[in-house]
């Protein structure tokens, strides 16, 4: 990382995404949702963790850290710390990035470490960690690989599950048991099932809605392993499904094919969109796509899974989502189709083994 920061002609970075916190100390807990932040410098011969004290055996048993501070969140300003220990280090007028996109550093605590370093320049450095990420390591594509045979046996527990009369957090919860009981983790996103016309709310959580006959069914959820992702979104029509949604169902899928032959290394993101996009085009269907292709999956705490966006190009082992989610909501319903997908060498593959089809429940 600290090639990283001579590379970005930066003399520090403040770091408070727990994804980012986790890839390169391993520190695992929900402590994030108190300020946190580990410090990086060439001036520095150790990071500095910074955290409320409830966090100091996590921090010792769970995590490579070898300097850490721990605050009383009741007597102590933790960006009083933080800027004492950038100031320590001779950074009081350095250039410090910080990661400003992320949703654990919030504009009030930006003002209050300004006043604190009111010499230092800050700028936004949200993706310098994040591109770090993008190639994954083999132990990090084992992970995922195991993230997804759990995400896959959790989508055919929804598919055992669904009939007329249960209800979208009954699936849900169908879903979650089954993901335990695989060995996943608790994911950024809870398990999602949306029936019937809240099949086009692509991000409605689960209601008490229950299923009826005929109903379109849209599933989505990740399994977990060591806090790597791999998701999966699937539909699901309980009883005969209409001529249209077949029609839809049946392009969208062969467009969700066609995005991933073509996302080989060299290829960007852009260009996988346009494919997809051509197809759904046949009949007027990619002005109803509510997702991106090409989102970066791996290491995630709540709130999102995607580790980042942007126009990339594939490299060899990139894992990343492909995903051309559609809501057609003026006709009642929406499909969902997504896995995650690890790019070769000499090309994309899904690690899910579930065909990407609309799956009819008799």
């Amino acid at each position: 990382m600290k090639r990283r920061l001579i590379d970005q002609a930066l003399e520090a970075l403040v770091i408070n995404n727990p994804s980012n916190i986790n890839y390169l100390t391993g520190f695992d807990s929900l402590g994030f949702l108190c300020y946190q932040a580990l410090i990086i410098s060439p001036k520095l011969a150790d990071p500095i963790f910074i955290a409320r004290t409830s966090e100091e055996s996590c921090t010792w048993e769970l995590s490579c850290i070898k300097h850490a501070i721990f605050y009383d969140i009741s007597k102590e300003e933790p960006l009083r710390i933080v800027a004492e220990m950038l100031a320590q280090a001779g950074l009081s007028h350095a250039r410090i990035g910080l990661e400003m996109s992320t949703s654990t550093f919030s504009p009030l605590q930006f003002q209050t470490l300004c006043g604190y370093l009111s010499e230092a320049h800050f700028e936004d450095a949200s993706l310098v960690v994040a591109e770090e990420r993008l190639v994954k390591s083999p132990q990090e594509i084992a992970y995922q690989r195991s993230a997804a045979r759990m995400a896959d046996l959790g989508m055919q527990a929804a598919f055992a599950a669904l009939r007329p009369g249960i209800s979208e957090v009954e699936v849900a919860g169908i879903v979650a048991q089954a993901l335990g009981k695989a060995g996943s983790e608790n994911a950024a996103i809870s398990p999602m099932c949306a029936t019937g016309r809240r099949s086009a709310m692509t991000n409605v959580m689960p209601h008490r809605q229950t299923i009826s006959y005929g109903d379109v069914v849209v599933l989505e959820h990740a399994g977990v392993c060591n806090r790597y992702h791999a998701t999966l979104m699937r539909t699901a029509v309980v009883g005969k499904p209409t001529l249209r949604v077949r029609e839809v169902s049946t392009l969208l899928a062969e467009a969700f094919s066609a995005a991933i032959d073509v996302a080989k290394p060299g290829t960007s993101v852009g260009e996988v969109d346009r494919v997809c996009n051509e197809i759904l085009d046949r009949i007027d269907l990619s002005r109803t796509r509510v997702h991106r292709i090409g989102s970066s999956l791996g290491l995630a705490y709540p709130s999102t899974w995607t580790e980042a966006m942007g126009e990339h190009v594939f490299k060899p082992n990139m894992s990343f989502t492909i995903e051309p989610n559609l809501s057609l909501y003026n006709e009642g319903f929406g499909i969902k189709l997504g896995d995650t997908v690890l790019c070769g060498p000499e090309g994309s593959s899904s690690l899910s083994t579930l065909a990407p089809e609309l799956v009819i429940i008799d």
